[in-house]
């Protein structure tokens, strides 16, 4: 019992540097910044639709990529 007549008295100190106003908080503000530069996109409804996993959609962007041609090499003469 003696714990507990302890924490009774003691009072809740917070600091003025703890002290955050939530009112002036802006949601997600950087969220899209954070995401985009770790490689992360959003997908529309429609393709989510069709591609439910991550290797779906890296499978179906690396045939695309295989299927463009590839630019030929300019000969230089000298």
């Amino acid at each position: 019992m003696k714990n507990q007549n302890k924490s009774e008295e003691k009072e809740e100190i917070i600091r003025d540097e703890y002290n955050f106003d939530y009112s002036k908080g802006i949601r997600g503000k950087y969220a899209r910044k954070a995401t985009e530069e770790n490689g992360y996109i959003k997908l529309s409804p429609e393709v989510n639709k069709i591609f439910k996993t991550t290797e779906d959609v890296n499978n179906a962007l690396k045939a695309l990529i295989s299927a463009i041609p590839k630019p030929k090499k300019r000969k230089t003469l000298i």
